[in-house]
């Protein structure tokens, strides 16, 4: 009796230390702040009123738009056609996460795209600093949804 308590005992410990020990894969909830955190918060600002001059000037001339079923876009062609879409479509950012160093950073977050139809997923945005202002120069775009003609 008191092998088999032993043993379980054992038993419980090692399967407790090999929990221990195996790491949490998921990112920890969103704390965004800082100057990539603004220029994404002005981004869908911008989105939502239209603004393509604040787009001609935050997407690098060579920026490229990876999309969700392999296509390399240029960046600046495809968020035209974002913006000139009818209806006018409506972005909403969640989960928001970023990460910047002193000329470069990055922005990842969940998004709900409005318009003809609800397009939901994942975007993340690598960002340069050019002067003072902060860039985009890889978009990739993620749908959760089943994927139409674009």
């Amino acid at each position: 009796m008191k092998r088999s308590i032993l043993l379980l005992l054992i038993a419980l410990s090692t399967v407790m230390t090999v929990s221990a020990q195996r790491p949490n894969i998921f990112a920890p909830p969103p704390t965004a702040t800082g100057p990539v955190a603004d220029f994404v918060k002005s981004m869908v600002t911008a989105f939502n009123n239209r603004d393509t001059a604040f787009f001609q000037k935050a997407i690098a001339s060579d920026a490229v738009w990876l999309d969700e079923d392999g296509h390399h876009l240029i960046g600046s062609v495809w968020m035209n056609r974002l913006l000139s879409a009818t209806p006018p479509r409506k972005l909403t950012v969640t989960n928001l996460r970023v990460s910047n160093w002193d000329n470069a950073g990055w922005a990842g977050f969940n998004y709900v795209l409005e318009g003809t139809n609800q397009v939901k997923g994942t975007n993340s945005l690598v960002l340069k600093k050019t002067g003072n202002d902060w860039q985009i120069s890889l978009i990739h775009g993620a749908v959760d949804t089943a994927i139409v003609a674009h």
